[in-house]
């Protein structure tokens, strides 16, 4: 909240907040339908009716919070920004017991997890303790795991991701550079992860899911896949099929 040259009272809310808006609420969202969707291709029987019901009741309550924090104001950012990690954590710790259950497979709990954790790291880094991961901690040696050494200043960061380092050129280390190479990398990942869930899937039941992107972008990364022996095509044109070699 400002006070203006007026005096008028300016407020402002966390759905201003673009950094918030992307980072937090839309990954959230892209986040609670790919585990609602894994858990409309789960089968389920009597001794996982429970288990199945609780994580979709966390899944749809976790969005719920999700939307009350973008109408957060002034004091309120914090406590509702808590009230959301807590949401995400205790949802995080249902579908650990789903994965020690085997109602969920390890690879896709895996890359569900540590992309829950992203969103944790980045609200934890910006808007809880108001510091921002530095740019050292994106740069990794992929043999090493050390941080390589660099001059830029902080303000160039963002969170990297538990599952995988990304390799960027030492030329060009900007947050949108960032974002590009992130991107190309998570968007195969993400295509295989709809494929394991649902084998035989078409290109409609793909972006019905990964939804920043068009059918056309699905496309081309599925005949890369498809050209480096990872994914399957079964049928022609419109009635194209495809499933993830395991």
């Amino acid at each position: 909240m400002q006070l203006e040259k007026d005096n008028n009272i300016k407020v402002t809310r966390l759905a201003n907040d673009s950094g918030y808006y992307n980072n937090v609420f839309k990954k959230t969202e892209k986040i609670l339908s790919v585990i609602l969707y894994i858990l409309s291709e789960t089968k389920e029987t009597k001794s996982t009716e429970t288990l199945i019901t609780n994580i979709k009741d966390k899944t749809l309550n976790t969005h719920e919070i999700s939307l009350e924090t973008l109408t957060a104001q002034g004091h309120e950012e914090s406590e509702a920004i808590a009230k959301f990690q807590h949401t995400v954590v205790s949802l995080d710790s249902t579908l650990r017991l789903a994965r020690v259950a085997n109602l969920i497979p390890e690879d896709l709990y895996t890359i569900v997890a540590d992309q829950l954790d992203t969103v944790l790291r980045y609200v934890n880094n910006h808007y809880l303790t108001k510091q921002g991961i530095s740019v050292e901690e994106l740069l990794t040696d992929d043999s090493s795991g050390v941080a390589k050494k660099t001059t830029k200043p902080a303000s160039a960061s963002r969170p990297a991701t538990r599952q995988k380092r990304v390799n960027i050129p030492a030329s060009d280390i900007s947050t949108d550079a960032y974002l590009v190479y992130s991107q190309m990398t998570d968007r195969a990942e993400r295509i295989k992860t709809v494929l394991e869930a649902k084998p035989q899937a078409t290109i409609k039941d793909i972006a019905e899911v990964i939804t920043d992107v068009s059918e056309k972008t699905i496309q081309r990364e599925l005949n890369s896949l498809i050209e480096k022996g990872q994914v399957v095509r079964e049928g022609e044109r419109r009635w194209s099929r495809y499933s993830a070699l395991k």
